[in-house]
């Protein structure tokens, strides 16, 4: 197996060799390459990556603004419950986990994954 690859690898080196001196010339300046790459990568970026997460982040900010009283919601963690108060200004939210305790849970209002949809938070 070694032998085979001593073989071969003079006339590998060659072959690089005559495409790295043929090929500089007829390659352009690679800087001019960075210049015209960088641009597409950015935009590529931004359109795939930077903008769908900004619309992620806008629908979640519109969601917890919409949030209110006795709304029924279910937390990151699967809490499930109704929402009993919102301060904002701290930014917590108070739900009542268990109707038949009175038990109460305080979370941060961005641990609220979304509200449960109106038919489902009925039949609870």
């Amino acid at each position: 197996m070694l032998d085979s690859f001593t073989h071969f690898t003079p006339a590998l080196f060659a072959q690089t060799a005559a495409q790295t001196t043929t090929g500089s010339n007829a390659g352009g300046d690679p800087l001019s390459m960075i210049f015209f790459m960088l641009p597409l990568i950015l935009v590529f970026y931004w359109f795939f990556i930077l903008r769908p997460q900004q619309k992620q982040e806008d629908k979640n900010r519109k969601m917890l603004e919409a949030l209110d009283r006795n709304d029924r919601v279910y937390t990151v963690g699967g809490m499930v419950g109704t929402i009993y108060s919102i301060d904002r200004e701290k930014n917590e939210v108070v739900l009542k986990v268990d109707d038949s305790n009175n038990t109460k849970i305080r979370f941060l209002l961005s641990a609220i994954a979304a509200p449960l949809p109106k038919d489902q938070a009925k039949e609870s």
